[in-house]
């Protein structure tokens, strides 16, 4: 197993996103150099492309943030989602296992792999069973990185908020217009900020971390938990007012993809490695504070 050097530049795909945004903002911080790519500027499926860039930016370490997303809309748009999650990883993964020297993969995928059936924790080792496109797609990801043969780390993580839109915007938008908020309460899975994931990836990159890892915030809650916090906290800094939130079934707000019941990610693995996320309560306090300063509050 090779470790990247200390002062390795990194390629981030999908840099416009969430964790793509929060790792080029910390990434100095750390003293990493970092370079990163959006969809518009690197098409992560097209091969001669992807060999290109890594032969322009010269990489140690790829991190492929770059993935669609919209959990709906895969199941509607389903060649278009296969081909950024699905696809691509294995073009990112063979084109760094082709290179002259040393670069790891860094493929970042979700709980959607499970099916979340069992009102337990899952480790990285568990049996994957998609219940979506999505999740269909994501699984598929992996294992082209995983069948590559190249250096690689797959971290999986769950329920993201960071810059750009993402449930807790939605959540004090709606407050903020006065509007009453009826949340699934039979979702249950770890609420994760972008830059604790970020920060959790690096150490997770520079302690030598390989094969398969999950990585999320402590801390299990539901959505509704999760909506009633964020109305809460939003309030008491000013960010919107405080409205009801009612808990309802998720048969009550059906949607195109099954979403996994009990999809919480156990993280053993990573307390052992001495990676310590924050708990989602503390990831999100902090998260409002930076909003609340991006309003001039």
């Amino acid at each position: 197993m090779s470790l990247p050097d200390s002062s390795a530049r990194w390629l981030v795909t999908g840099a416009a996103g969430q964790l793509g945004r929060s790792l080029l903002a910390i990434a100095a911080d750390r003293g990493i150099e970092a370079v990163g790519c959006t969809h518009a500027e690197l098409d992560v499926a097209d091969p001669a492309a992807v060999r290109a860039a890594l032969d322009r930016i010269e990489p140690g370490v790829v991190l492929n943030a770059a993935a669609f997303t919209q959990v709906d809309l895969c199941e509607q748009e389903t060649e278009a989602a296969l081909r950024v999650n699905a696809h691509a990883p294995g073009v990112l993964a063979e084109a760094c296992r082709d290179r002259g020297q040393p670069t790891l993969l860094v493929h970042v995928s979700t709980e959607y792999v499970f099916s979340g059936e069992t009102p337990r924790p899952i480790p990285e080792d568990a049996d994957t069973a998609p219940l979506s496109a999505y999740g269909r797609g994501k699984l598929a990801g992996e294992q082209a990185v995983r069948d590559s043969g190249a250096e690689h780390l797959i971290a999986r993580t769950q329920w993201l908020f960071g810059p750009g839109p993402n449930f807790v915007r939605t959540i004090l938008a709606a407050a903020g217009r006065g509007q009453a908020l009826r949340v699934v309460e039979d979702q249950i899975g770890r609420p994760t900020w972008s830059r604790s994931l970020a920060e959790g990836l690096v150490s997770a990159v520079r302690g030598g971390l390989r094969g398969t890892l999950h990585l999320a915030c402590e801390g299990v809650c539901s959505w509704y938990d999760l909506a009633r916090e964020i109305v809460r906290e939003g309030a008491a800094r000013g960010l919107t007012g405080t409205v009801g939130v009612d808990p309802i079934p998720t048969r009550e707000m059906p949607r195109p993809a099954v979403r996994p019941a009990y999809a919480v990610l156990a993280l053993d693995r990573s307390r052992a490695a001495g990676i310590h996320m924050p708990h989602w309560r503390d990831a999100l306090a902090a998260y409002l504070d930076e909003e609340r300063s991006a309003r001039g509050g």
